[in-house]
């Protein structure tokens, strides 16, 4: 294995380290143990839920990415759904929703159980000398930490930051970046992003060694209970240096329709397509290859397309072990790939363990 492997994660190799999948996130909003402004926040999302999805009233949710879809496409028409939700109340009921996908992602990432992210690419530097690129479809910071520590373990204190292949303003991120590749498709819990003048910054701890979410610094909860939410998301001053408007998180939600027309996004799906296109090695843990995931699907395809056979490692967890064919991801990568697959079955710590990379 050598310095042209791509490693690409999806929700499931999150999951495995003890966050959520992206279908489990509403019903954790709701867990009185989650850490999230209950007052604020949740009464204008589940009031939102009760008047639109009726099956909610009893307790069943709707799928995220319906929700934020369903929210998206009446925002972006400019409709109203009935007297009560007018466009006001809706992005206010889409804004409470990012609020919450940000606080749960935030609860569960603060005790992660085990960090497979940093025991890969600790194998895979042992056995190549290098580190692979890695593109992840998370907005989690677990790979941007992992690449951190085992940059600093090298001794480089000049290049310890994973390079994400855009153009970040933040000072320190630039002094300290490596020549570790991350691909953030989806954006990432530690970016803020001006819409104004397109500036892009990274959240670092106040050590100057690794990462931080940024949720706190947009939704701080040092403002008066009864201000709006309007004015809860303006960052409490949180202002673009640059240009001094409000700053805002960088995540593509899993709705239907993904916008990725930010410029920072844009030019990462570029640098992926070309990373991928270099590959001669592909591991891909906790991917679905969903259907509705065309803008991925198809990069992949077009991507991988000059790919020999078994060229590319396919990690699922699957207890009863079945073959890729009688599997239902499986299945989804033998029709796009075939015999270019190799098909894991053990999940992200049996992977670990079994493939032979150190």
């Amino acid at each position: 294995m050598d310095s042209n492997t791509v490693v690409i994660f999806g929700a499931g190799a999150t999951k495995a380290c003890g966050g959520p999948l992206t279908n489990e996130i509403l019903t954790r909003a709701f867990n009185t143990a989650y850490e999230i402004d209950r007052e604020q926040f949740l009464p204008t999302l589940e009031e939102f839920l009760s008047d639109n999805f009726y099956a909610a009233q009893s307790g069943e949710l709707p799928p995220l990415p319906l929700l934020i879809s369903f929210l998206d496409t009446a925002i972006d028409r400019g409709h109203a759904l009935g007297p009560k939700w007018d466009q006001g109340r809706l992005i206010d009921a889409r804004r409470a929703l990012d609020y919450v996908i940000f606080a749960v992602l935030e609860h569960d990432l603060k005790k992660l159980q085990k960090n497979y992210y940093h025991t890969l690419y600790d194998k895979l530097k042992k056995k190549a000398g290098t580190l692979p690129v890695t593109i992840s479809l998370n907005y989690d910071i677990i790979a941007d930490n992992a690449l951190t520590r085992i940059n600093e373990a090298s001794g480089n204190d000049e290049g310890i930051f994973p390079d994400y292949l855009c153009d970040v303003a933040s000072d320190l991120y630039r002094k300290k970046m490596g020549d570790s590749k991350l691909l953030k498709l989806h954006g990432s819990l530690n970016w803020l992003y001006c819409p104004s003048c397109n500036r892009l910054d990274v959240g670092i701890s106040n050590s100057g060694v690794g990462f931080t979410k940024v949720l706190e610094q947009l939704y701080s909860e040092e403002k008066a209970k009864h201000e709006t939410l309007e004015q809860r998301l303006t960052c409490q001053g949180r202002k673009c240096i640059s240009c001094h408007s409000e700053v805002k998180p960088v995540m593509i939600s899993p709705t239907y329709f993904k916008d990725y027309r930010n410029p920072h996004i844009s030019r990462i799906w570029y640098e992926a397509d070309q990373v991928l296109r270099k590959a001669k090695r592909v591991i891909i843990i906790g991917y679905s290859l969903p259907d509705d995931d065309l803008d991925v699907l198809y990069l992949l395809k077009r991507g991988l397309s000059h790919l020999g056979d078994n060229s590319i490692d396919i990690v699922e967890f699957d207890s009863d072990h079945r073959l890729a064919e009688k599997h239902p991801v499986g299945r989804r990568y033998v029709t796009l790939f075939g015999k270019r697959i190799n098909w894991h079955t053990d999940g992200f710590e049996g992977f670990l363990d079994r493939f032979p990379i150190s």
